[in-house]
């Protein structure tokens, strides 16, 4: 059951077909549901990395809010989403890596 809801209501590949149909037999709203309720999802992921500690999800998570930020044209934040990434892969010591 868990399965066939989100197939159903969050977006996926299948955006991509949505799209692709004549004006007529699209559904914008439905599309624009779908993007929200992927965006939640997004958010509750990162949220829950945070709480729980778990560094390594949230630095996964981040990625997802680079891009997201950037296309919204919030690029102060995603600048530095992105800065915190580098300096902790490439420019701290091994011990705060």
């Amino acid at each position: 059951m868990v399965n066939e809801i989100c197939r159903t209501y969050i977006t996926n590949h299948q955006l991509d077909h949505m799209h692709r149909k004549h004006e007529s037999k699209c559904d914008l709203q439905f599309e624009h549901v779908l993007l929200l309720n992927k965006y939640f999802l997004l958010y509750e992921e990162l949220s829950y990395a945070m709480n729980s500690g778990d560094i390594g999800h949230m630095e996964t998570c981040i990625v997802s809010w680079i891009l997201i930020l950037k296309v919204i044209g919030k690029h102060k934040y995603a600048s530095h989403m992105m800065n915190f990434l580098f300096n902790v892969h490439f420019v701290y010591p091994p011990g705060l890596q």
